[in-house]
């Protein structure tokens, strides 16, 4: 009885480890297509921070890798006047223009939208016939530390500044960590494409 249970166990703690080992496999994944694509088919093409110095352009686009599961591209970066404008900081009320999507390794269509109060996003999925009543167009007002939004949301905000357009690609294990979303398949990464319309100290 006692090899039985001790057979039983052991199965058991292989397919939790063959578990983990799906999950990992996935996640990898999906740092490899958020790279690929920013690298290959963003439109700019983007090169990595680290290799901004030994490019041959003056002001080459880049993408930030914030952490191994989130990648951020600040569109605004070499906008002249930028540094002058107030920079997000933890515990500051950022009101935002965004849009949440499915990231499956290419530019995010109309279809891949699961979030939105970006009032032209609003108008053309309601074209497309999607009921859109139930999403406001307001700015979404994020106190960073205290609304519950996602991790890579809250973390891709830190260092932006007033004004910057802003895209933040990451895991869904970053996104959402355990929990089930029935919008986001659960191969797909998350894109949100923001503007920084207020910053409030």
């Amino acid at each position: 009885m006692k090899i039985r249970s001790r057979i039983a166990m052991f199965a058991l703690l292989c397919l939790a480890l063959a578990g983990c080992n799906d999950k990992d496999d996935i996640v990898e994944n999906q740092r490899e297509e958020i790279v690929r694509y920013l690298t290959s088919s963003h439109k700019p093409r983007l090169i990595a921070q680290e290799d901004v110095p030994n490019s041959i352009e003056d002001q080459p686009h880049f993408y930030e890798r914030l952490n191994k599961s989130l990648y951020r591209y600040i569109a605004t970066y070499y906008e002249e006047g930028r540094d002058a404008r107030p920079q997000v900081k933890m515990g500051d009320k950022v009101s935002l223009v965004f849009m949440a999507a499915n990231f499956e390794g290419s530019q995010p269509s109309l279809d891949d939208v699961y979030l939105t109060n970006d009032p032209n996003i609003l108008s053309q999925l309601a074209e497309a016939g999607l009921n859109t009543q139930f999403w406001g167009s307001e700015p979404l007002v994020v106190e960073l530390g205290h609304t519950k939004i996602l991790d890579g949301v809250a973390e891709s905000l830190i260092g932006c500044r007033l004004g910057d357009q802003v895209e933040a690609y990451m895991t869904l294990e970053k996104a959402y960590d355990n929990e089930v979303i029935g919008v986001v398949p659960k191969d797909a990464s998350v894109v949100w494409i923001y503007v920084i319309a207020d910053i409030a100290k």
